[in-house]
C-alpha cells in the first residue's frame, strides 16, 4: 500500500519503486551519507551539498501545491444561463470539498463501493443516455439508497435514466450532462423506476402520463451537487477520502463512501486500454492508462480505487511514481504508473469482463481533455411537498408552453402576491438548448392528454399567514412569442397533503373553455385549509 503524502506533491525520499534492487539502494544510502558528510565536516562544503541534493530531488517536488476545492470549469459542471455565482452545493447539508481535513491513516488501499447493496446492477445504455446513467441510474440510486438504508435490488428503490433524459433531449437521440440530471433532480424530483416503468424506455423523447408518478418524484431530490479538480495528490486523497467514508468518520458505524461521476474521452480506446500482464496485481484486467486520444466526451461513474494496481506505461520495465515521465522537469500525479481509481461504464455487463475497469490515477491529468479531469458528486433527500399541483393538459408543442402559478393571501384579491414558472412547462430555460423539444407534450407523433403534478409548496411558504385560512391561487397558460403551438386544459386542481405525506382534500379550479395558445387562458380558485397549527 502507498502511504499519500499530505498536502502536495512531494515525495519524501525513502520512496523507492518496487523494483529498486538492493544494490541500487546501497547507491542511494551511500550517496546521501556522502553529502551529510559534507555538509558535517566543513561549511565550506554546504554549497556543494545543497546543489547535489537539489540536482537529484529537483525532479520530484512539483511547482505548485494544489489543495482539494470545488471548482466549476467550464459549462458541463453547471448550467451556463445560471451565471458564474450560481452555487449548486447551496442546499446541500455534508461538507463542501476542502472543508474537512483528511486522516490518511485510516484510509484502505482499496475501495469498491460497487460491491455494496446499494449500488445497482451495471446497465446497458441505449442512444446517447450515458450522462443519466452515470448521474441517475447509477449515482443517484446508490446515494438515495444509502440515505433510506435500502438495497437496489428491484425496480421499487432504482431511478430512471431515461426521466430525466428525456427532460431535456429535445426529443432526439443526443447526450447530455450529469448536471443535467441532477438539475432535474432538484426542481422536480426523479420517479422510482417502478413507477416510471423501468430504468430506461423504449422510445425517445417520452414524458410520463399520471399525476402519481410525477407526485412520487416529487420525494425523491438532489440537495446539491460539486465538482472537483484531481490534479494533485491532495486532491487525490481527498477524492479518496470522499469514495471511502465522505471524509467523515463515523462512530459505532459502518463506512459507507460516495461515488462520482467522470467524462472521459472514448475515441480510439484500443490505443489506451492494456490488460495488467500475468505476475502483476489484479494480472488479467483491463486498464485505462489514459483518456482516449480522440473523439466523444462519455459519462461513467467512479465507484473507488485501488492503490496497488499499476501498469509500466513507459515501458521501462518497472512500475514507478516517482520518475518523470511526461518530461516536464517535474514529478507530480501526471506521472505516476500505480494506483488506479474504479470505473463502472454503462455498456453492460459483459464489457471489460465484468462492466468494469481500472482507471490509472495519473490518465485523468491530460491537457488535450481537460473536463475529464474533474470528479462530480451529488448529495440527495427526501422532501414531502404539503402542497401540488395536479394538471390535465395537451399540447401540439411543450417546449412553447408558457406557464405561471401564482398566489394571494386574500381570497378575494384580483392579482397574485407571488408568482413562479415551472421549467419543464416553460421550456426549461435553465438548460437553453437543452429543451423538451418541439412535439407534442405526451412525445413525438403523440397527441395524447397527459396528467402531470407541479410541486406549489414553496410558492405557498411564501404566503406567510392566510386571511381566514384561505388564499386565492392563479394559474395562466399561453405560448412562446412567435410559436404556433396550441394546447387544451382538461383538468386542474390543487391538492394538498399532511406533513407525513398523506392526501387531504383536493381543490378544482373551475375551466370553462380550456383552450389555450391562440389566447391566454386564466383560471383562479379559493384554496382552504391553510390555517397554521
Amino acid at each position: 500500500m502507498f502511504v499519500f503524502p499530505e498536502g502536495g506533491e512531494r515525495i519524501p525520499f525513502r520512496w523507492f519503486n518496487t523494483t529498486t534492487s538492493r544494490d541500487s539502494l546501497c547507491c542511494y544510502v551511500k550517496y546521501y551519507s556522502t553529502i551529510l558528510l559534507m555538509i558535517t565536516f566543513s561549511s565550506r562544503f554546504l554549497a556543494a551539498g545543497t546543489l547535489l541534493f537539489s540536482n537529484f530531488m529537483w525532479p520530484l517536488v512539483a511547482d505548485e501545491v494544489e489543495q482539494a476545492r470545488a471548482e466549476y470549469p467550464g459549462g458541463f459542471s453547471r448550467p451556463p444561463s445560471q451565471g458564474k455565482d450560481y452555487n449548486t452545493w447551496k442546499n446541500a447539508k455534508g461538507p463542501d470539498v476542502g472543508e474537512t481535513k483528511i486522516d490518511l491513516k485510516r484510509l484502505p488501499s482499496k475501495v469498491d463501493n460497487s460491491t455494496r447493496k446499494q449500488f445497482p446492477p451495471i446497465y446497458k445504455q441505449r442512444w446517447g443516455t450515458c450522462g443519466q446513467f452515470a448521474a441517475i441510474g447509477s449515482i443517484f440510486t446508490y446515494e438515495m439508497n444509502v440515505l433510506n438504508g435500502t438495497a437496489a435490488d428491484s425496480d421499487a428503490t432504482r431511478f430512471p435514466a431515461h426521466f430525466s433524459w428525456n427532460m431535456m433531449n429535445r426529443a432526439e437521440n443526443v447526450g447530455s450532462e450529469a448536471y443535467h440530471g441532477w438539475e432535474v433532480a432538484k426542481r422536480i424530483g426523479i420517479p422510482t423506476a417502478k413507477s416510471y416503468g423501468g430504468v430506461r424506455l423504449d422510445k425517445i423523447g417520452v414524458w410520463p402520463n399520471g399525476y402519481q408518478i410525477w407526485r412520487e418524484a416529487m420525494e425523491y431530490r438532489v440537495s446539491g451537487y460539486r465538482y472537483s479538480p484531481a490534479n494533485t495528490v491532495d486532491q487525490l486523497n481527498e477524492a479518496r477520502g470522499w469514495l471511502f467514508d465522505r471524509n467523515q468518520k463515523k462512530v459505532e458505524k459502518e463506512a459507507i463512501g460516495g461515488i462520482f461521476a467522470l467524462d472521459g474521452r472514448m475515441g480510439e480506446l484500443k490505443k489506451v486500454t492494456k490488460t495488467i500482464p500475468e505476475g502483476d496485481y489484479a494480472a488479467g484486467d483491463d486498464v485505462w492508462v489514459r483518456w482516449g486520444p480522440s473523439g466523444y466526451g462519455h459519462g461513467i461513474t467512479c465507484v473507488g480505487y485501488d492503490d496497488q494496481v499499476g501498469y509500466d506505461v513507459n515501458g521501462d520495465g518497472k512500475i514507478t511514481n516517482d520518475i518523470d515521465l511526461n518530461n516536464d522537469g517535474k514529478v507530480t500525479l501526471a506521472d505516476w504508473e500505480r494506483g488506479a481509481y474504479i470505473v463502472v461504464n454503462s455498456w453492460g455487463e459483459n464489457w471489460s469482463t465484468d462492466g468494469k475497469i481500472f482507471l490509472l490515477y495519473s490518465a485523468m491529468i491530460d491537457p488535450t481533455w481537460k473536463r475529464g479531469n474533474y470528479l462530480g458528486r451529488a448529495e440527495v433527500t427526501r422532501y414531502l411537498p404539503r402542497r401540488t399541483l395536479r394538471l390535465k393538459l395537451d399540447c401540439s408543442d411543450r417546449t412553447d408552453i408558457r406557464m405561471t402559478i401564482g398566489i394571494a393571501s386574500d381570497k378575494d384579491a384580483s392579482a397574485p402576491e407571488h408568482e413562479f414558472a415551472p421549467e419543464a412547462f416553460n421550456g426549461w430555460p435553465l438548460f437553453r438548448g437543452g429543451n423538451a423539444g418541439h412535439v407534442p407534450i405526451a412525445g413525438p407523433e403523440d397527441k395524447t392528454p397527459i396528467e402531470v403534478g407541479i410541486d406549489l409548496t414553496p410558492l405557498f411558504e411564501k404566503l406567510g399567514a392566510a386571511k381566514d385560512g384561505e388564499a386565492r391561487i392563479f394559474l395562466s397558460l399561453t405560448r412562446a412569442d412567435e410559436s404556433e403551438a396550441v394546447g387544451v386544459l382538461h383538468e386542474c386542481a390543487v391538492r394538498s397533503y399532511d406533513p407525513k405525506g398523506n392526501f387531504i382534500r383536493e381543490s378544482e379550479l373551475a375551466i370553462k373553455d380550456g383552450n389555450f395558445g391562440e389566447s391566454l387562458l386564466g383560471i383562479d380558485t379559493v384554496v382552504k385549509g391553510l390555517k397554521r397549527k
